[in-house]
């Protein structure tokens, strides 16, 4: 009986490798045994080479950021130390980019982080504030309109409309125009129901209110 050596697969699984050696010089490009090892020998390189760059990039960025902080007075460890504490969110490929082509932005956020303590108590006391403020401008749940989401009713909240009655009395046109201003993302809802389920909503209806949601898809008639 003949032997199965299943020739195609083989015949590809070799063309798949020689392709990785195109560009090789002398046997390394056409030499089966010899182009299949520099190419193994070539993927190791470049799996412990992927990780070393991302060493040598950081190891660059910290003595770009070392270099300009020096010159504010500062050094390294310092300034990382009161920016965590700041909560500025910039990342050393940022600020080293910032240092070298931007020295009066870094400038600006060296400043910063210096009077880290005075901007940390003034958001402290500035919290408590914010939240009673929110506490006195909140209204209803939007969110029971079917078709609207946590985020659209935050656009909605913004643009004034943060009850039944206010959704209630809006048009639908101006409803439209919130959801285009606010991006592509939002202009595929379709808002023609939700002033009537505000409406609803607003006069106690509920059980009208489940009833029509019921038969809606998405908040849109079917």
């Amino acid at each position: 009986m003949p032997r199965s050596v299943n020739v195609v697969a083989a015949r590809a699984r070799r063309k798949k490798m020689m392709k990785l050696a195109k560009g090789y010089w002398g046997r390394r490009k056409n030499v089966w045994t010899v182009a299949k090892n520099t190419i193994e020998k070539g993927l190791l390189y470049a799996y412990r080479d992927r990780k070393q760059k991302k060493r040598e990039f950081r190891a660059l960025w910290i003595q770009r950021i070392n270099a300009a902080t020096r010159e504010q007075g500062l050094s390294y460890s310092a300034f990382m130390g009161k920016l965590a504490q700041s909560g500025v969110s910039l990342n050393r490929k940022v600020l080293a980019d910032l240092a070298m082509n931007h020295p009066t932005a870094f400038k600006a956020i060296v400043d910063t982080v210096s009077n880290g303590s005075k901007v940390t108590k003034q958001a402290e006391v500035a919290k408590p504030k914010a939240t009673a403020a929110k506490k006195a401008t909140a209204g209803d749940d939007l969110k029971i309109i079917e078709g609207i989401g946590p985020k659209i009713a935050d656009l909605f909240i913004e643009a004034g409309l943060s009850t039944f009655a206010a959704l209630a009395d809006a048009p639908v046109s101006k409803l439209q125009d919130i959801l285009d201003a606010a991006g592509p993302r939002y202009t595929i809802h379709d808002p023609s129901t939700w002033s009537q389920q505000a409406a609803l909503a607003r006069d106690g209806k509920w059980d009208e209110l489940k009833e029509w949601q019921d038969a809606l898809n998405a908040g849109k008639v079917e």
